[in-house]
């Protein structure tokens, strides 16, 4: 599962991606607009908004594609790396256990 983190505080990248890979999730963050954000968009299962620590202009632009391309998106407004792991974590559904599970392996396999 692919996912686009918008927002949030550059010092702490390198957290939020450590983050997702935990729960089995690759992440990409933006902190500023960049040539290949709208693309890096369109390839992701989810998109999610720390909307304290991001600009108006970008979190509308990836709205827009997002709803374009009928990608859901997630609004949050805590910024640690455990509230945006929980907050993709919730979004999908994950019990830790469940069958079919999109962020465990072992029901990757059994599908």
């Amino acid at each position: 599962m692919k996912v686009c983190i918008i927002g949030g505080l550059q010092r702490r990248e390198n957290e939020y991606l450590t983050a997702c890979k935990e729960i089995g999730v690759k992440a990409k963050v933006f902190n500023e607009m960049s040539n290949s954000f709208e693309n890096s968009i369109k390839c992701t299962n989810c998109v999610v908004f720390l909307t304290t620590l991001s600009s108006h202009n970008m979190i509308n632009k990836a709205k827009n594609i997002c709803r374009r391309h009928d990608i859901p998106f997630i609004c949050i407004d805590r910024t640690s790396p455990e509230s945006v792991s929980c907050a993709i974590k919730e979004a999908m559904g994950c019990k830790d256990n469940c069958k079919g599970c999109l962020f465990h392996a072992e029901s990757k396999r059994a599908n």
